[in-house]
């Protein structure tokens, strides 16, 4: 099934997002976070494991763990660089295209997640997590949006005991200022975990869009049910 999550003129906003195995705990955890939207910068890092392993900016520079390449910067602190604003979308009806998802009704099931545009849960005995999040922002004609992809694996290496089995990128093209996909495993509560992580670029004028989608799920879930990830993660796209 492919799902539309929103077709409406306007203007939009930013992301954050997250996927990870107990499913129920980890939903509530993301709607408190959302409620604290008001008081969190427009633009966080993005969240690739259980709540516990996040980190704020300021914590990933107290901990000196920023590197002297450019290219080490998480894509979201490089976005914070070269916008002159960024917000997260939350309401649908404010982009103005479709960000579409290609999904297994049998499988996964859409919930209400505040401060984020669309969150899927697994069913039928699976355990896993869909997120897809927008940001919109502001920027200087002159700023170049595809190097954004430049950054786009960073966030995920320094995950616990990251293990990569894909990491791919597009170049610019006609819809597109590029996209990646990248996957693997790590470690965490205990627990090893898939996680298939997709961005996109677009720019139309000076407004320029970043989607990201992660999907997480306990690495004992099996190869069947990680590609069908990877497959859903992989097709999110924003059609105007």
């Amino acid at each position: 099934m492919t799902t539309d999550t929103g077709n409406a003129p306007g203007a939009v906003g930013d992301g954050a997002v997250f996927g990870s195995g107990d499913c129920p705990a980890h939903v509530e955890l993301l709607s408190a976070r959302a409620r604290d939207d008001a008081d969190t910068p427009p633009v966080e890092p993005t969240v690739l494991r259980p709540p516990r392993f996040a980190y704020s900016s300021a914590e990933w520079h107290r901990a000196g763990r920023r590197q002297s390449q450019s290219t080490d910067i998480p894509i979201l602190d490089r976005l914070a660089q070269m916008s002159v604003s960024a917000s997260r979308v939350t309401d649908a009806d404010t982009i103005p295209g479709e960000i579409l998802v290609d999904v297994d009704d049998d499988t996964w099931s859409s919930v209400l997640a505040p401060g984020y545009l669309r969150l899927y849960l697994a069913g039928h005995g699976h355990d896993g997590t869909i997120a897809i999040v927008l940001t919109r922002f502001v920027i200087d004609h002159a700023v170049a949006v595809s190097e954004l992809m430049d950054h786009a694996f960073v966030e995920a290496r320094s995950l616990p005991e990251w293990d990569e089995s894909e990491a791919t990128r597009t170049q610019p093209g006609f819809r597109t200022e590029g996209s990646s996909v990248q996957s693997g495993t790590y470690v965490g509560d205990d627990e090893t975990w898939f996680c298939a992580i997709r961005y996109a670029a677009y720019r139309r004028g000076n407004v320029a869009y970043l989607l990201h989608a992660t999907g997480t799920a306990p690495a004992r879930e099996g190869a069947a049910f990680r590609r069908s990830i990877t497959a859903a993660v992989s097709s999110v796209r924003f059609d105007d």
